[in-house]
């Protein structure tokens, strides 16, 4: 009876797998809504029928191997479809993605030389700001902000490459710089100037790339700990994620055929010690606090769920927009546990997903992170497909990146600056102000820009370091028809005095040309000089 209902799901396997792949190409031609069906629940079903179909008929399995010369036009695709994807955006247009865009300007020009609270307490990590003063010495911050992002785009495809690589064999790896080359999640986190992420998650692969080759040779262990501890100092989020990961691996690793070894154990402590040790010294003096303010909110996001998710998509969201290799992402980590391959992409995997799942601190932003492990075990997951039905796993493959590839590229075209020329302009003229003049953004859409283009101090609603009034002050400030409550607000604050106000909000200032006057407009963009 239990070997009839193998056979009859080893069977509908592979005719699901037939009908998900149709269905995800219809999903990128627009014939049919990405929420119109349940395909999460889809995914998870193939994947359950996946694994069972494979350990059913695995003295069926096939040697998986692709030539010489495919290997090299799959990653010469790979790097093509990230590389035109990032570029698109900027044909016709030379202002950078995302809303960090102005913080990140600010950071790279003048973030170790003002030492801003913002910045000391968390707005950028030590490690990051040193990075990039070496690149801002003979590259402008333009460049910095768009067409080097590009290149730590591909620096990531290339970790995940050669992570895959080691653990999986190349073969597999190959599958992984074509899926990360259509991923939406990688490209939303480009789109969103995530710079830190990239650059971090970067270095977390090779951080465990060179903790499995450590496995060979000692040396790799010293670079695996270098690494580790750079990644500290220049990404937070990034390195949480890694210890969690490592600190389970320390202590799970050294049990094998139910013996511990000790002396492995003692070298995965004293490897971590060092670890910390060596990102310990980049926050050494001002940057402390940077440490120690992340502890009370990582306490809240476990004791309070749903609090703190960080600025991204959500995970209802992240489901339907990896349709492309959600269900073989399963798949492979069912792999990992069919095989017994408890390795710290496995507790990476599981760690990430309990923080995304169960919403746990900064939540929403870790999906990037989770995003690049299920990567990795979706090309696991297709692999092991295509060993056991070569010529269906490899049809699957190339439609369902075909799909991704589709996705993506109406993703690159329709990314656009989250302000036109108009607006930067009239921001960019905040520097024909007095040198020492203050200058306040009113609006959040515009507050990263002013900080980064306006060349003078801001003042801008709960953040940076010259903002006096709390969230209450603000609302009224925004509703208020009152001369004199407005002039106590501005008061506040010293002399001289510019206001930014952006075609994208309300102006309510407008109204109050005794104390406003209008310093400088361009379309609906103005520029107003408190006098009163």
């Amino acid at each position: 009876m239990i070997q009839k209902i193998k056979d009859i799901i080893q069977s509908s396997f592979y005719q699901l797998l037939i009908i998900y792949t149709i269905l995800v190409l219809l999903v990128s031609f627009s014939l049919i809504e990405r929420f119109t069906l349940h395909f999460e629940i889809f995914a998870l079903i193939l994947a359950v029928f996946g694994i069972i179909a494979i350990s059913k008929s695995s003295e069926k399995e096939n040697e998986f191997k692709i030539n010489k010369n495919m290997g090299y036009l799959i990653i010469i695709l790979g790097i093509f479809i990230v590389l035109l994807t990032r570029i698109i955006p900027y044909i016709n247009n030379s202002i950078p993605l995302g809303y960090d865009t102005g913080i990140y300007k600010y950071g790279i020009e003048h973030g170790l030389a003002n030492l801003d609270t913002w910045i000391l307490s968390g707005g950028f990590e030590p490690g990051f700001l040193y990075f990039m003063k070496i690149f801002s010495l003979f590259l402008s911050t333009e460049f910095i902000l768009t067409y080097l992002l590009v290149f730590f785009c591909l620096v990531l495809g290339v970790a995940i490459y050669f992570c895959t690589k080691e653990y999986f064999g190349k073969d597999t790896a190959l599958i992984s710089i074509l899926i990360y080359s259509i991923s939406l999640i990688q490209f939303k986190t480009f789109g969103y100037m995530y710079y830190k992420n990239i650059i971090g998650l970067s270095l977390m692969l090779f951080c465990i790339y060179f903790l499995k080759k450590s496995e060979t040779k000692k040396v790799f262990l010293y670079i695996f700990i270098v690494l580790g501890g750079i990644l500290g100092a220049i990404h937070r989020p990034t390195f949480y994620i890694f210890g969690l990961s490592y600190f389970v691996y320390a202590f799970t690793s050294p049990y094998k055929q139910k013996k511990y070894d000790i002396k492995k154990l003692k070298l995965n402590i004293i490897s971590g010690v060092l670890i910390i040790v060596i990102t310990g010294v980049f926050y050494i003096g001002k940057f402390n606090v940077a440490i120690t303010s992340m502890i009370f909110p990582v306490i809240q996001g476990f004791s309070n769920q749903g609090v703190a998710g960080g600025t991204f998509i959500s995970f209802f969201q992240y489901q339907f927009l990896t349709l492309v290799y959600l269900a073989f992402a399963i798949l492979g980590f069912f792999i990992l546990i069919k095989k017994k391959e408890f390795n710290i992409l496995f507790f990476w995997t599981v760690i990430n997903a309990s923080i995304v799942y169960f919403q746990f601190f900064f939540f929403n932003r870790f999906i990037i992170h989770l995003d690049v492990v299920l990567i990795i075990l979706a090309s696991l997951g297709f692999s092991e497909i295509i060993k056991h039905k070569r010529k269906l796993g490899i049809f699957v493959l190339v439609v369902l990146i075909i799909s991704g590839g589709i996705l993506i590229f109406k993703d690159s075209i329709s990314a656009k600056p989250l302000i036109n020329n108009n607006e930067l302009n009239t921001i960019e003229h905040l520097n024909a102000t007095e040198p020492d003049s203050f200058v306040m953004a009113t609006s959040s859409i515009y507050s990263p820009w002013v900080l980064g283009y306006s060349g003078r101090r801001t003042i801008a609603p709960g953040l940076f370091d010259y903002n006096k009034q709390n969230e209450q002050q603000w609302f009224m400030f925004w509703d208020s028809n009152n001369i004199s409550y407005i002039k106590d607000f501005m008061d506040a604050y010293q002399k001289p005095l510019y206001v930014f106000i952006g075609e994208q909000q309300k102006d309510n200032l407008g109204n109050f040309s005794q104390c406003f006057k209008v310093f400088y407009e361009q379309g609906n963009n103005k520029i107003y000089q408190y006098v009163c």
